[in-house]
């Protein structure tokens, strides 16, 4: 798309007919260049002001990752060489015992939990999910309780839930596979991570953190791991930027393997379906180079003035505020913006306001709660923030001269 034919667009017409200053066009001209590939099927790309949702397609690939994912896709290679292969590699960047790509954070659930109920015996592989004279239950904070918890049960096994440490250690049995952590929700349980490792240690019992979208901080790929996890497992498509598909698992060598056994490319195993090719296998490898050896401090900044600029545009509209907050305990720490207004006043609810956003060219996504809208500032491009900031603007404004 040439910059003519974009100005004659809409979305570049009333940029520029609102008298904004050149930058602001660029940005308009790149958010339009965006996703040919996706229009000429008649799906609309979206700005994401929202977050590395699988629903909203996760993050975007850097360009070392798509580099390597084009080049894997050129030539053949045995699956379970290369899974050996990028596993021990992944595990000597992070130093942790050993490592393996699944698919996506849900997949590495699974086959943790497989892991943990089969080991490395052959004969209770192929039998998932029929358990009978199995270990068949795994221990989780009731108040971890969440939808991915499903790709647990897949296996067969039955979630035992517990509020206490005491709670813990009596549901503790001859029956335990497995205990089931996530991360992000430590702080809603009684039951602290130190508590949690310390009871399996002691019953001798693998315990497992669901720890998929806590990237960044980058320490937390090796730093939960070495607290005494004997499994923890990461998306591959959020944080890291990986491939959506993707997905780490991290632990024991044992564990691992065993792990391993449960996967694709073994036919009569749990985990066929949950199919991790080459390319993304590749993809993820590089991302994860990159992702450690990246300047976060760098990125911190940008984010932040992503979220500065929107601020800054919202200025002065009646009764309109703003407020740059990184969210506390138990979720990663990126800057966010949340904007609130008078719904009374200014007559637009803000899932209203969201709807407008999406709805509008280029098409915006954000987080519309009940109390404000939330922005997430690390899935935008440099120059985003500018057209994500017009546009709440616009909205805002016109619902104010309406009011």
């Amino acid at each position: 798309m040439t910059r003519r034919i974009f100005l004659s667009s809409g979305a570049a017409a009333s940029v520029a007919a609102a008298g904004f200053r050149p930058r602001y066009i660029r940005a308009a001209q790149m958010a339009a260049q965006h996703g040919e590939i996706y229009r000429k099927l008649g799906v609309r790309p979206f700005i994401n002001a929202a977050g590395t949702y699988t629903i909203l397609s996760g993050s975007l690939l850097p360009e070392r990752a798509r580099h390597a994912m084009e080049e894997a896709a050129r030539c053949f290679v045995r699956l379970e060489d290369l899974q050996k292969a990028a596993g021990e590699r992944i595990a000597q960047l992070l130093g942790v015992e050993a490592a393996m790509v699944t698919s996506g954070g849900a997949g590495s659930i699974l086959l943790a939990t497989a892991a943990c109920v089969t080991r490395s015996d052959e004969e209770k592989i192929r039998r998932i999910p029929n358990l009978e004279g199995m270990k068949n239950e795994v221990i989780v904070p009731r108040e971890h309780r969440n939808g991915f918890d499903h790709a647990a049960r897949t296996v067969g096994v039955k979630l035992v839930e517990v509020e206490t440490v005491d709670d813990l250690h009596r549901a503790i049995g001859p029956q335990t596979a497995m205990l089931y952590f996530t991360n992000i929700f430590e702080p809603k349980g009684q039951i602290k991570r130190a508590e949690f490792i310390a009871a399996g240690k002691q019953a001798g019992i693998p315990v497992f953190n669901d720890a998929a979208a806590e990237l960044p901080p980058a320490s937390n790929l090796s730093n939960i791991f070495r607290e005494g996890f004997d499994l923890v497992g990461f998306s591959g498509g959020k944080g890291l930027r990986g491939p959506q598909s993707s997905g780490l698992l991290l632990g024991r060598k044992e564990l691992i393997q065993a792990a391993l056994l449960n996967n694709n490319p073994i036919e009569d195993a749990v985990g066929r379906p949950c199919k991790v090719g080459k390319e993304e296998i590749v993809g993820l490898l590089a991302a994860l180079e990159e992702y450690v050896q990246r300047d976060h401090d760098a990125d911190m900044r940008l984010w932040r003035g992503f979220v500065e600029s929107i601020a800054k545009d919202l200025r002065g509209i009646s009764t309109v505020s703003t407020e740059i907050y990184v969210p506390g305990p138990g979720a990663h720490p990126i800057p966010y913006l949340r904007v609130k207004w008078d719904e009374g006043r200014l007559n637009l609810k803000y899932v209203d306001c969201g709807q407008q956003l999406r709805d509008g060219d280029p098409s915006i996504e954000v987080n519309a709660a009940s109390d404000g809208l939330n922005l997430a500032s690390y899935n935008m491009y440099p120059g985003e923030e500018r057209i994500v900031g017009l546009r709440l603007r616009g909205i805002l404004r016109q619902a104010a001269r309406q009011a």
